[in-house]
Formats: structure tokens, C-alpha cells, sequence
């Protein structure tokens, strides 16, 4: 969510859990971070998790209250750049109260005109109607809201609700020079948020997709509490795996870069950003076909075709590329010809991006050395 803001100076969290995601927020030097967390308890034990990310200096930037996230946006006369919402699991006692329409309107006060909020929503502990619950509390607050995938697990799928205050569009140029421009340019990179195909194509609806999948459900207010009745049978009673869960929303949703984008750069990066939706729902409908294995010839058998195939529909997608890139190092200790097969495929498929083309010509120049294993 801080990559949707051109120049975030002043963050929010709320809930803190083990503290990484703020203290991440913290590294960058030019912005201030407060985080809400109700249990005490919770601060204390997050100083084992952020030593791994965060320095001295990142953590002057973080200040962590002590506080209940509800009470805090109402009394607090602060205003943010971005409010992040943590994915509260919804049966636990209160956390009902988290996803109501009175909730996000307080968040919304705290706002910046131009400010970011983004409410994270574990798919894996809701079912589908109580979902549309939320989703429908959340666009009576913000019509013009949109929806975003954390990462494309099937195990533990987290989808963010987005808006800005000012229920403007986003400007494609505007994330663009913001990725172009970021503090720490490499620590993103490492999270695969290298461009803004890789940023934007978690985008996974727009505010007509969301109003028609919220539909007609209740909205979920202090005094008609759905979610808090409702998510205790997904966690108890599930009717569903997390992941065909997943699949089946992402079935029901659509979306055009013309309704979340104004000015749009141009038609290519349009229909580009549109085959990465696609590559990416692709990508995610197979893994449901997909189990581990250690030997890497037999993962290839399994994965090469069906991640090719989403290469196909966008060379841009990355969580297709990278892992095929991945087995064919892992291939050239045992089978030279076929990592170099799969190699010069995936140069053909993404020319501009070099990491094939290196190890094929690395191949090449130790062609001596691996002649028996090419034999």
C-alpha cells in the first residue's frame, strides 16, 4: 500500500502482530510510522521478529501505542498519508468490530486528502458471504474502493480492500516515478515489487466488480454485527479450502485499467497490464494441480507447461519466470541439455530479461567441463 502513495511521509498500523511489516514501513528514511496494537504483550515479543529488518534508525521512526485500533482513529486528531488495517482474524472476540462501516468511516477521518487505506482480509479464516459482508461495508464508505492480492498462495490467501480518501483514481505515472524514486530501491526489488506490472498486478477488482460481488449482503454495523455471528463457521465448519476459495472469487471478479487508472499511459501498457491479471489467475488456478517435490526433473514435469504457458500470456510475470529459472540452475548439474532447452525458451518468451541468456552462455563456456553429464 505505501507504493500506491506518491510521497507518503506519515504511516499508520493498525495492529502490529510480529512488527515486521512496520518496521519494514520504518527503514525508509522519509517516513514516520505509528502502530496501534491492543496487547502490551504483543509489543514486547515483536523485538524478537523486527531485529531482522530493522536498525537503529528505523526503529526511532517507529512509534508503537499501546492502544485499542477502534478508539485510537476516533480520539486521535492525527492525520496519515496511509492506514494500513492488519488482517485481523475475524472470529476472535472484537475483531468483528474492525471491519465495520463505522470503523472505516473513523478511518477515513484520519485520512490526508489524498490519503491510502488499505484493510488486509485473511481469505483462509472468512467464507465467501461473510466476505461480501465486509466488502460491501467497506464500498458504502468508499464507493470508489478496489481489491488487491497480498501474495497468490492458495494456503493462506490475503486479499486488501484500497481506496483514497478524495475517491480520486490512481495515476499509473504518478507509481511509476514512485518506484522509480523509493529509499530503498533493492529491499523492494527483493520482494519482487521491481516495476509497476509487478506492483499493480495484484490488483484484483475494481469498484464495479466489488459492487456487483457485494451484491445485496447485510453491511456489517456495531449494531448488526454480521461478521462477528457469521466468520466463527468458516474457522470451526469450513465449507471450503482456502485456495478454491480464492479461485472461485477471482472467477467472480473483473476489472479494465480505464476504471482504476486516469490518465492511462498509453494502450500497450493497458493490454500489458491486462495479460498480467490474466497470467496471474492463470498462474494461481494451476497451482491447485501442483504438489512439492525434491527432485527437480519430476517438479519440471509437472509445473514446465503450465508455467510457460502463463510466461505466454505475460512475459512480465515473474512468479511464473522465476521458478522456472530456478530449476533450470538446479538442472544443469544433472541434465545439461534440458536446462538449456528450457533456458532458450524462456529467453525467447522474456528477451529483456537476462538472466537466461547468462546462464545459457555460461553453459556454453563450460561446455567442457559438463560434456559427461551432457553425454
Amino acid at each position: 500500500p505505501l507504493l500506491l502513495h506518491p510521497a507518503p511521509r506519515r504511516a499508520l498500523f493498525l495492529g502490529l502482530g510480529t512488527g515486521v511489516t512496520a518496521s519494514s514501513a520504518a527503514a525508509d528514511p522519509t517516513l514516520a510510522v505509528d502502530a496501534v496494537e491492543l496487547l502490551p504483550e504483543v509489543i514486547a515479543a515483536s523485538t524478537r521478529f523486527t531485529t531482522a529488518v530493522a536498525d537503529a534508525a528505523g526503529a526511532s521512526r517507529l512509534h508503537v501505542v499501546a492502544a485499542d485500533a477502534r478508539r485510537y482513529v476516533r480520539a486521535s486528531d492525527r492525520l496519515y498519508d496511509v492506514i494500513v488495517s492488519d488482517n485481523f482474524h475475524p472470529a476472535r472476540s472484537g475483531s468483528g468490530a474492525l471491519y465495520t462501516v463505522e470503523h472505516f468511516t473513523a478511518v477515513r477521518q484520519r485520512l490526508e486528502p489524498a490519503g491510502v487505506f488499505c484493510q488486509w482480509l485473511p481469505l483462509h479464516q472468512l467464507d465467501l458471504v461473510t466476505l461480501q459482508s465486509i466488502v460491501r461495508s467497506f464500498v458504502s464508505v468508499y464507493p470508489r474502493a478496489w481489491a488487491i492480492i497480498a501474495s497468490n498462495s492458495l494456503q493462506t490467501p490475503v486479499i486488501g480492500l484500497v481506496a483514497r480518501s478524495d475517491q480520486s483514481r490512481f495515476d499509473a505515472a504518478v507509481v511509476r516515478k514512485r518506484l522509480v524514486h523509493l529509499a530503498l530501491p533493492d529491499w523492494v526489488a527483493s520482494l519482487g515489487l521491481e516495476d509497476e506490472y509487478a506492483v499493480l498486478g495484484s490488483v484484483i477488482a475494481g469498484p464495479s466488480a466489488l459492487r456487483q460481488f457485494a451484491g445485496n449482503a447485510a453491511i456489517n454495523t456495531d449494531d448488526h454485527p454480521v461478521v462477528a455471528y457469521r466468520a466463527p463457521f468458516v474457522t470451526y465448519a469450513p465449507d471450503s479450502a482456502p485456495g478454491d476459495r480464492l479461485v472461485t472469487l477471482l472467477q467472480q471478479l473483473a476489472l479494465a485499467p480505464e476504471e482504476l487508472f486516469s490518465p492511462l499511459p498509453d494502450a500497450t501498457w493497458s493490454r500489458r497490464l491486462a495479460a498480467y491479471w490474466v497470467a496471474r489467475d492463470r498462474f494461481i488456478e494451476s497451482g491447485r494441480e501442483v504438489w512439492p517435490s525434491p527432485d527437480v526433473k519430476e517438479m519440471l514435469a509437472r509445473v514446465q507447461v503450465p508455467l510457460l504457458a502463463v510466461l505466454r500470456i505475460s512475459p512480465e510475470f515473474r512468479p511464473a519466470y522465476d521458478p522456472l529459472l530456478s530449476m533450470a540452475k538446479a538442472l544443469v548439474r544433472v541434465d545439461v541439455p534440458q536446462a538449456r532447452t528450457l533456458l532458450t525458451e524462456l529467453t525467447r518468451i522474456q528477451p529483456a530479461r537476462a538472466e537466461a541468456t547468462e546462464l545459457l552462455e555460461r553453459i556454453r563456456d563450460a561446455a567442457p567441463a559438463v560434456g559427461v553429464s551432457e553425454r
